[in-house]
């Protein structure tokens, strides 16, 4: 087993723009010490909160769920887990709340997340993606007394022909939001919410283009670097938030793919990651990179949430536009949408095998597993392998096992491509 009291091996990015966003991202952690002390109420709310919103209105905000993941990353997630298992959230619950509910209420924090955590004011909550997201912020608000709002976002049980209704319904769930953040203080513009959802189209526009390169052969971006840069969108600091970062990456992709550049010398295999990547051991997913394996497509793009259609965007119809993309999201949970996207995902990427793991503390992943399995071979005829094994908890995590499994898994495959 690994211990909780040692830090995990962290790789480093591989591509100097994706180090800059890894650290506009920790910077961003830091600097909600600097609002709180210049008296600004500051908001404990999800990464997946819209950003347009509360980037329009100056909204500092302790996203929970990054402080979660950090608390595995960092190898603290035994402690923080027990903490809010202490406090009441059964070990049933997903390990990224309970991990962020942890640091929240711990007494004895480490010292990054005392830089990083500052005791909020107000709490904003939502069932998006999943009911633990929505009732485990209930425990930050009743410990500090934070009056709260929660965002209902409705399953998206209609598929890509979302109708108006559920539309305007969760435009005004977003409407609440900005009559509750007005209440304590913060001042609401709509052009600058327009400007905000122009600026997410363009941006969508950014990271559509760089899906496209992603899948060249060989693979020009490691598995690590993905993870990084998929999710900068949505934790990075707003000053670091700029569309130019992204066009770099878009542009060193590019030229990586018309020189032919592989991340590997010798790309063999290329696989399909499906489950949240261990947060506490990140090298898992560049280790198969010693068998010539690379991993173009993770589900934790999947996981954020982050939509990569920009159509979906448009700055005259703001709060619409928003309401449509989180009722669009292959992360609102809705098995039929979240399996379609990983079969397309596996042509577009040209996979040869998927990894799958279970994250047995999700209420949905475990059963998306299956679905996902039996649909990719399905339609494709890959390989699916299932891994068991938690997300961010890693009390239970055998590294030993899951590399052996992982080991076996790709010699099975090379084999078969080879046979």
């Amino acid at each position: 087993m690994t211990a909780d009291s040692t830090i995990p091996e962290i790789p480093l990015p591989d591509l100097k723009v994706v180090e800059e966003m890894q650290m506009g991202i920790v910077t961003g952690l830091a600097e909600i010490q600097k609002e709180k002390a210049a008296g600004t109420p500051v908001v404990w709310c999800s990464v997946l909160t819209p950003k347009e919103i509360l980037n329009s209105m100056d909204v500092p905000c302790v996203y929970g769920n990054v402080l979660g993941a950090y608390a595995s990353i960092f190898g603290s997630s035994g402690k923080y887990c027990q903490v809010a298992e202490d406090d009441g959230l059964s070990r049933d619950v997903c390990s990224v709340n309970r991990c962020q509910v942890g640091v929240a209420l711990c007494d004895d924090r480490d010292a990054f997340f005392e830089n990083a955590f500052v005791v909020p004011d107000l709490a904003i909550g939502s069932n998006f993606p999943c009911t633990s997201e929505s009732k485990a912020f209930l425990h930050v608000a009743a410990r500090y007394n934070c009056p709260y709002y929660v965002i209902d976002t409705p399953i998206n049980t209609w598929g890509r022909d979302i109708p108006d209704h559920a539309v305007e319904y969760c435009a005004r769930e977003l409407e609440g939001m900005i009559r509750f953040l007005e209440k304590h203080g913060f001042k609401f513009d709509m052009d600058r919410l327009k400007q905000e959802v122009a600026f997410t189209r363009a941006l969508n526009t950014v990271m559509g283009e760089i899906e496209v390169l992603k899948r060249a052969i060989p693979m020009p971006m490691r598995a690590f670097d993905t993870v990084i840069a998929m999710t900068a969108p949505l934790a990075l600091a707003r000053e670091a938030r700029k569309l130019g970062l992204f066009e770099r990456l878009r542009d060193e992709l590019r030229g990586r793919v018309e020189r032919g550049y592989g991340v590997v010398e010798n790309e063999r295999l290329r696989l399909m990651w499906v489950g949240l990547p261990p947060l506490y051991d990140f090298t898992l997913l560049n280790y198969p990179e010693k068998h010539g394996a690379v991993i173009p497509k993770s589900m934790l793009e999947f996981l954020v949430g982050f939509t990569m259609d920009p159509d979906l965007m448009d700055p005259d119809r703001p709060l619409e536009s928003i309401a449509r993309a989180q009722l669009a999201s292959p992360a609102n949970p809705a098995y039929a949408s979240a399996v379609e996207y990983f079969v397309r995902a596996a042509r577009d990427y040209r996979v040869d095998g998927v990894v799958g793991v279970v994250m047995r503390s999700c209420g949905l992943v475990p059963g998306l597993q299956r679905l996902a399995k039996e649909a990719i071979q399905d339609a494709t005829g890959v390989p699916v392998a299932i891994l068991d094994l938690d997300g961010a908890d890693q009390r239970d995590y055998d590294p030993g096992s899951i590399k052996a499994h992982l080991d076996s898994f790709i010699e099975t495959l090379l084999a078969r491509k080879d046979g």
